[in-house]
């Protein structure tokens, strides 16, 4: 029987060593990719290699220390525009959410009293993965309908239990007992009940029983070419062009470098505004109900996507939404991008503002879901005792405003 316990079983902590990662290959091969770097100011540095060496990263002929990035992308590059393309979602496979927001696309095997059985292709080895259950937010088996597995994770869904969401729209709840090829079984208050594995879209787990790894100061996000997505400490340099994963004292994987889409850095001396509790946050609807920001989320619900470019660190808004925090006049300047995340599928209008004190002191414009992300600063935050950032209407009330403060920072002197 999973018994609440689990919750101080080992855990997936992910220790990743990313090893140097060369852009390099044929000429053609070079000419269809590129590397994006983002300075913690905001400073854009774009080639076609990027390699993690001793405390740093280099890209083309350039060395940058390791504290002074944010953020590094790989895009695949269409030679007649110049311009990056998304990866396509990699299909066909199961997909594991992991409490905390990473997740795996990968094949699920099995299930025990303890553990998830998975096998992600991405590893050289492929070998299995037993991800503690505790770990486990939800399993979406391939196939699932886009409407199920939104109604399947839904905020307001936080029953004490386990639920299949089966693919003809119908749910079962009960506690998980087992979860094989061919079947899953539920004990429900009627009874043990055997559902064909192929029926169900969605296994959603008892959220009393999750358990979110505590991240380390310093760390990573890392996105994947397939669409996983995994924290891990800062990278280390090793030889080779393999990623490393420990998960535990007895489990490692590596995976090739160039299974990686993203890496963005967390714990250096860049201060996350998500991560500080605002002074105000105020939504003043068009119409309808009251919309809160989303911390690291799009106010669609989803991740913060702009591009195809996945973003760990944001505010999710619709428009006329205004927040506001205090300063502790230890941070000289401010940095974001900003933009119409990807759920809007091109719609949306808005403006965004940066308020020092009060006084406007920068405005984007009008930016729809078509614009490319903006820049802001880095803005002077000298004297300052307050910063607040604005999302208002743009041309079409609020229809498709889903705004997003991507990556929003103080920065020290």
């Amino acid at each position: 029987m999973r018994m609440a316990s689990r919750r101080f079983a080992g855990g997936l902590a992910v220790v990743a060593i990313l090893a140097g990662i060369a852009m390099a290959g044929d000429r053609d091969r070079v000419r269809q990719s590129g590397v994006r770097v983002e300075l913690i100011d905001g400073e854009p540095i774009e080639g076609q290699r990027v390699e993690v060496v001793r405390d740093g990263l280099v890209v083309g002929d350039r060395r940058v220390p390791i504290g002074r990035v944010l953020r590094w992308d790989r895009f695949a590059i269409d030679p007649t525009t110049e311009k990056p393309k998304s990866a396509p979602r990699a299909g066909g496979r199961d997909e594991v959410l992991l409490a905390g927001g990473d997740r795996l696309i990968c094949r699920v095997v099995s299930m025990d009293d303890e553990h998830l059985v998975v096998r992600w292709r991405l590893v050289t080895d492929q070998s299995d993965w037993r991800i503690p259950l505790e770990r486990v937010r939800a399993v979406v088996f391939r196939g699932a309908r886009k409407e199920i597995v939104r109604r399947s994770l839904s905020r307001d869904r936080r029953r004490p239990v386990d639920e299949l969401w089966l693919r003809g729209g119908d749910r079962m709840a009960g506690e998980l007992k087992s979860l094989g090829a061919e079947a899953v079984v539920l004990a429900t208050e009627a009874g043990s009940r055997r559902v064909a594995r192929e029926s169900v879209a969605v296994l959603s787990m008892n959220p009393e029983l999750q358990v979110v790894s505590r991240r380390a100061p310093r760390h990573v996000r890392v996105g994947f070419v397939d669409g996983s997505r995994l924290t891990a400490a800062w990278p280390k340099a090793v030889a080779g062009e393999l990623v490393r994963l420990v998960l535990d004292d007895r489990t490692r994987h590596d995976v090739a470098g160039r299974s990686i889409r993203s890496v963005q850095y967390f714990g250096s001396q860049a201060v996350r505004l998500p991560g500080k509790k605002p002074r105000q946050a105020v939504h003043t609807p068009f119409v309808g109900a009251v919309r809160p920001p989303v911390v690291d989320g799009s106010i669609s619900g989803g991740p913060l996507v702009v591009a195809g470019r996945w973003t760990a660190s944001g505010l999710g808004m619709t428009s006329r939404t205004r927040m506001t925090w205090t300063l502790d006049r230890q941070h000289r300047r401010f940095c974001a991008r900003v933009a119409i995340d990807d759920s809007a599928d091109g719609a949306g209008d808005v403006v965004f503002r940066v308020l020092v004190d009060g006084r406007a002191v920068w405005a984007s414009g009008p930016l729809t879901g078509r614009d490319p992300p903006k820049r802001v600063g880095p803005i002077d935050l000298e004297g300052a005792g307050s910063l607040t950032l604005e999302v208002d209407y743009g041309r079409r009330a609020d229809v498709g405003d889903h705004a997003a403060w991507l990556d929003p920072r103080l920065l020290p002197e």
